[in-house]
């Protein structure tokens, strides 16, 4: 799959009945890592949400304010910023990147660059890895000249292309083995290897306040079966240095796949199976959690869908029933199960504030709904949404209310506020960005 890498916590996307993959496997890097600097929370007029219409691409403060149409002819995945400029492929499977003043003063899109197979922006500077297995820096508003090839040698069989505080993260070929690696994001020093394996996608990163934490295929080649393979890995944000966390008891490909992160633990599914389509099939297995210590305990009776986190101690989880419950976690073991009395629901996604997932809100086919940290749980639309969208330190959720001819709706975390942001229908909602 071609696209950006990044993380769930920047933002998501949850569309009705189809869940998108760019949201689960290739979201862009928060901008609180970028350049170790921490991000204040904005105003709604203080951000800018990007949308498509019709094949117009437009913007539009968080409040409604300021509608500009920045280009005419639009049709492009994966949108993302760095400087002035907005960087996208027409599609899923085009290499070809291309970028666009975000003022629309240019009536058309330029090439950037071709071949590229990811791509990921930080304090304004964009990022790509080419289908030669070079990576290459370049100012978000400089020149496609003024491209720097900071690294070479990634492995295009797994390609991950992820900028975090300082480090470009990719996997590359070492004596002709894959590796997960970091090197300097301006291409100075040397390549620190982390471990010997892949990290097939940016979703098995977690970007946590000390430390990164890497779910690592140390058998990346096997596709066939499900070995147990993956390798937990604690790296130093500075040094780019590296720890594994259960060397002595990799856990089940499968198992970690079908699982995800809360804050300071990785869910897995131990038992799962795949049904008859190769699907996972959720009725089967367990979900236990491998904390950044090492340890293991059983999180959930059955295993589990989706999984956020609130606060330090809390996870929201979506369990094969499709009901949702919230794990209060102390001493490597839940002391808590809270019952959220949520029935048929299918996602569920945190959002930071300052660093700290202040929120959770989850998505079903009759409505979505928002889980504070006291565990109090608004519904905020029913049955109306189409698709939402929400950043990290941008208050509240913007969605396309299907029952208002598919505009654009803002809403509070509180349900409060709920208010129409756009004149035109929406086909897509593109990206979030604090100013």
């Amino acid at each position: 799959m071609k696209g950006v890498d990044g993380f769930m916590s920047k933002w998501f996307t949850g569309m009705q009945r189809k869940i998108s993959t760019f949201l689960l496997f290739t979201l862009v890097t928060a901008a609180m890592l970028g350049g170790g600097t921490a991000v204040q929370a904005a105003s709604l007029n203080q951000s800018t949400v990007y949308y498509d219409s019709d094949g117009v691409l437009y913007k539009v403060s968080g409040d409604g304010s300021n509608t500009t149409e920045v280009l005419l002819d639009f049709q492009g995945v994966d949108l993302v910023a760095a400087g002035s400029h907005l960087y996208y492929t027409s599609s899923e499977t085009s290499t070809t990147l291309l970028r666009v003043p975000n003022d629309g003063s240019r009536d058309t899109a330029e090439t950037f660059a071709t071949d590229v197979l990811r791509y990921d922006t930080d304090n304004g500077f964009i990022y790509y890895m080419d289908a030669k297995g070079s990576i290459y820096r370049a100012s978000g508003d400089g020149e496609p000249s003024s491209v720097k090839k900071i690294a070479d040698k990634a492995d295009t069989d797994f390609p991950l292309l992820v900028v975090i505080k300082g480090r470009v993260y990719y996997n590359a070929l070492v004596n002709g083995n894959t590796w997960i690696v970091s090197k300097a994001t301006n291409g100075s020093g040397t390549v620190q290897r982390i471990a010997e394996g892949a990290v097939e996608s940016s979703y098995f990163m977690n970007p946590a306040k000390n430390k990164l934490q890497l779910m690592v295929n140390t058998n990346p080649y096997e596709t066939y079966y499900s070995t147990n393979a993956v390798v937990m890995y604690s790296v130093n944000y500075s040094t780019g240095k590296a720890s594994a966390v259960n060397p002595k008891a990799k856990l089940d490909v499968n198992a970690v796949y079908s699982g995800g992160w809360s804050s300071s633990f990785y869910v897995y599914n131990k038992g799962i199976s795949l049904d008859s389509n190769k699907d996972y099939n959720y009725a089967t297995g367990k979900a236990f959690a491998l904390t950044t210590s090492g340890k293991t305990f059983q999180l959930h009776s059955k295993s589990i869908r989706e999984v956020g986190a609130l606060g330090t101690d809390k996870a929201v989880i979506i369990d094969a029933a499709k009901k949702a419950y919230a794990k209060t976690v102390s001493g490597s073991k839940v002391t808590k199960t809270t019952n959220l009395n949520l029935s048929n629901v299918n996602y569920v996604a945190d959002q930071l504030t300052n660093g700290t997932a202040t929120l959770a809100y989850i998505s079903g086919d009759n409505g979505l709904y928002a889980v504070n940290s006291a565990l109090k749980v608004t519904k905020l639309v029913g049955d109306e949404w189409d698709t939402f969208h929400f950043r990290d330190d941008v208050p509240g959720m913007f969605y396309i209310n299907a029952k208002d001819l598919y505009r654009l709706y803002h809403i509070q975390a509180n349900g409060s506020s709920n208010n129409v942001i756009s004149e035109v229908f929406l086909d897509d909602i593109l990206l979030i960005t604090p100013n």
